[in-house]
């Protein structure tokens, strides 16, 4: 635009004086870009219609108001790479593909504060590496700028891309990284990384001082920003710096044995960790609870995931405990209180010569068996008939030899009732549950007698089941009710008699387990029932033969 047409323009309005910048910036040949029609070239100003003509990367030109664009259009400089990109597409890509990192940089070099926002490059890289790649590109070339020491990234609510004047070191880098970032866990993790650095690198101990502080601000918060497991960590992390730093330990506070104190659930703190903390925190229940600590772990191993489950036992054999171990899991067995990932990590184990000592014939059982068969048959119900994989069934169905290995020392009633156990399960699906029946048949042959008698229970693929409306509305209510009340009730029921202590004297939960086989029962009936039923009105019956429909009255001949 020249003088002569913003000055028209401004006189018709005297607010826009304060965009004359914005309007001289507005000449023809000159570049824009437009969030939702791309890059642009200026081709004219109109004075009469007072319309700017602006030709899009799509072929496509238009008319668009000065005003309407000060706010809609951003004005390129002629050394913004979206205008190189404009000009010449195949160089541009061309040194995108030697390097991105020096194509990051030039693009950097010319922009405020030598600083870009993410969105800023997703919009112009985007184009370069046609937008769907971006993503991938991106993913690549942030862990080159990692090893870039002019480059730096920094995280906060918006994430920057940074060209410093001068190279930073690692530590440098993530010391700022550490201090901008928000998040509790990703302030870890770069205190975690830093650590790692300081320990290989001297010159880090300058920079270990201020890391401290901050760690130590953080892990005095009592509030829900910070959970306990992070407290912990944060603790951990802070001592080891403070010791490479040449900070007395002594003086900060909190201290881990006083965090320790304060836990009044050590099994869901640990939990929590990440598994790296998992034997640290178990040398501290040891030196802050030394009477009581091997029963605080196993506290800690009998409601904990796999993972921790085998960092607890491992943690307890090698301090000479394995044969409290073998017994714990007997007992649990006995008591039907072993849970899932304990299980899982029973079934995998059980041949590892490193664990040999902590298992006993009297947990490798047909008994374990039932209770790894109830375990996912509990998940099922907890996942309200959701379809989803379940890890303890997928465990089970991949193990070829697991049901042999169980069931070897089984007499043929236990193996019978395990069979029917497993027919009933609602968390296997029913080609999963004949490839394990076989592996019953493979060890106790007359299993297979009640695997016939199930499928002459089950009416026919080909075969319909005719039923009046009613009929058959009653059967829906029933299975409702079923399967949103009675079972969920039961589940509940079964949970409620588990926590009141030994299940092999605990009445409530054999009745319930009872009542949970004949739920489960009647609801696969019900489903069959329903699969095959259909619908037939006998309003208008042919009353020339007897057939289903009919109402007949019997009379006896002789009298």
């Amino acid at each position: 635009m020249d003088k002569q047409g913003i000055d028209a323009l401004i006189e018709g309005d005297i607010s826009l004086e304060r965009f004359r910048e914005s309007f001289e910036r507005m000449n023809a040949g000159k570049y824009c870009f437009h969030r939702t029609f791309g890059i642009g070239q200026l081709k004219s100003y109109d004075a009469a219609t007072k319309r700017l003509l602006i030709e899009f990367e799509n072929g496509e030109t238009r008319a668009m108001d000065p005003v309407f664009c000060i706010k809609k259009l951003e004005m390129l400089d002629d050394s913004d790479l979206l205008v190189q990109f404009s000009k010449s597409p195949d160089e541009i890509r061309q040194k995108l593909k030697k390097s991105s990192v020096a194509l990051l940089t030039e693009y950097l070099s010319n922009m405020p504060n030598k600083r870009a926002s993410l969105g800023d490059i997703e919009r112009t890289f985007g184009k370069i590496v046609e937008g769907k790649n971006f993503k991938r590109w991106w993913n690549v070339t942030k862990k080159l700028i990692s090893k870039e020491p002019t480059l730096t990234i920094e995280e906060g609510n918006v994430t920057y891309v940074k060209l410093c004047d001068q190279p930073i070191s690692e530590e440098e880098d993530l010391l700022q990284k550490f201090m901008m970032a928000r998040e509790i866990p990703k302030k870890i993790n770069f205190a975690e990384r830093f650590l790692t650095i300081a320990k290989a690198n001297p010159d880090a101990k300058q920079y270990a001082e201020k890391v401290v502080h901050e760690l130590t601000k953080l892990g005095q918060v009592k509030t829900r920003k910070v959970t306990p497991s992070e407290r912990f960590q944060i603790c951990v992390v802070r001592g080891d710096l403070a010791k490479i730093a040449g900070i007395d330990t002594d003086a900060i506070t909190p201290k881990l044995e006083t965090l320790m104190a304060e836990y009044s659930n050590l099994g869901k703190v640990c939990d929590a960790l990440s598994p790296a903390y998992y034997h640290i925190f178990l040398e501290f229940v040891t030196r802050v609870f030394p009477d009581e600590w091997e029963k605080l772990c196993f506290g800690i191993l009998k409601n904990c995931n796999e993972r921790l489950a085998n960092e607890c036992i491992t943690y307890l054999k090698d301090s000479g405990h394995a044969n409290d171990v073998r017994t714990t899991l007997a007992k649990w067995l006995e008591e039907k209180s072993l849970r899932a990932p304990l299980l899982q990590w029973i079934i995998k184990n059980r041949h590892a010569k490193k664990f040999e000592e902590v298992f006993s014939p009297e947990l490798m059982c047909g008994e374990l068996l039932r209770a790894i068969l109830w375990a996912i048959d509990n998940e099922a119900l907890a996942g309200s008939g959701k379809l989803r994989k379940i890890p303890l069934a997928e465990l089970l169905n991949n193990d070829k030899s697991l049901i042999h290995d169980l069931l070897s020392s089984s007499d043929e009633d236990t193996a019978s009732d395990l069979a029917q156990t497993l027919l009933i399960n609602q968390g296997i699906d029913n080609l999963s549950k004949k490839s394990l029946f076989a592996r019953f048949i493979a060890t106790f042959p007359s299993v297979q007698d009640l695997l016939l008698k199930a499928n002459k229970t089950k009416v026919p693929q080909d075969i319909s089941l005719k039923v009046s409306l009613s009929s058959l509305e009653a059967k829906k209510k029933e299975y409702d009710i079923l399967v949103k009340e009675k079972i969920p009730s039961n589940k509940k029921a079964i949970e409620i008699a588990r926590e009141q202590g030994d299940l092999s004297e605990n009445s409530e939960y054999k009745m319930a387990r009872q009542d949970q086989e004949t739920l489960l029962s009647r609801k696969a009936q019900l489903e069959e029932e329903l699969r095959v039923a259909q619908v037939v009105d006998f309003s208008n019956v042919d009353t020339s033969m007897v057939s289903i429909g009919s109402v007949v009255t019997l009379k006896q001949v002789e009298s």
